[in-house]
């Protein structure tokens, strides 16, 4: 049988959406978050001023499309998250029972004002990825999708814009790129978990808490 997805929420944002807004836009940003880093938060930030939007929902999802961090588990990614988001009053955590953009879109539905306008924050590898995942039927899964919702591609490293893929050609106005500070353009989750390993410091690369949690609980070392 199976499960419809399902969102359960972590935090909500102090002054985020409220349950009566006429037209609101709230940014999600999923990902394994193996750890969070300031470039999640960057990222989060640059699409709220830019897109102007009223929240910003970080969703850590139970199962991953894509793969399955080993390195720290889903309780450690989700303390990590829950340290890093105190202090945004904009920023909301919530885990998920899916990974798809499609299924976590629909498991917002509950939770959000019927008009409310979705943007999925993404990285360049992510939109890279988001048509070799396994969906029951790609075309009418990109179909739903798009009707759903926006996707937001924050460039990295060299990387900027979308795939050149003619799948992606029809929903070309549904998809837009973030234009990144370059501080942040180098900066990976899997760069902090190298430097850990390597016993460098990771101070600037995570927030603070995030590096205090780290280091208390060992994590990265091996």
């Amino acid at each position: 049988m199976q499960v419809s997805p399902f969102l359960r929420f972590n935090r909500r944002a102090p002054h985020g959406i409220p349950p009566a807004a006429a037209s609101p836009t709230l940014g999600v940003l999923g990902g394994a978050f193996n750890p969070v880093t300031e470039g999640h938060l960057a990222l989060a930030r640059q699409a709220q001023e830019s897109l102007l939007l009223d929240e910003v929902l970080f969703v850590l999802p139970e199962q991953l499309p894509h793969r399955q961090p080993e390195e720290a588990s889903f309780a450690d990614r989700l303390a990590m998250l829950e340290v890093a988001l105190l202090p945004s009053p904009h920023f909301s955590l919530a885990t998920s029972t899916h990974g798809l953009f499609l299924d976590i879109a629909r498991a917002l539905e509950p939770h959000y004002p019927p008009a409310t306008r979705l943007f999925f924050l993404i990285g360049s590898d992510a939109a890279e990825r988001i048509l070799r995942w396994d969906y029951p039927n790609q075309e009418a899964s990109l179909r739903e999708m798009f009707s759903r919702l926006a996707l937001v591609v924050a460039g990295r490293a060299g990387k900027r814009g979308w795939p050149q893929d003619p799948q992606l050609a029809p929903f070309a106005s549904c998809l837009h790129t973030l234009e990144m500070p370059l501080e942040y353009r180098h900066l990976s989750a899997s760069r902090v978990r190298e430097a850990c390993r390597q016993g460098q410091t990771i101070e600037g690369l995570v927030p603070p808490a995030v590096a205090a949690y780290i280091r208390e609980k060992k994590l990265y070392t091996q």
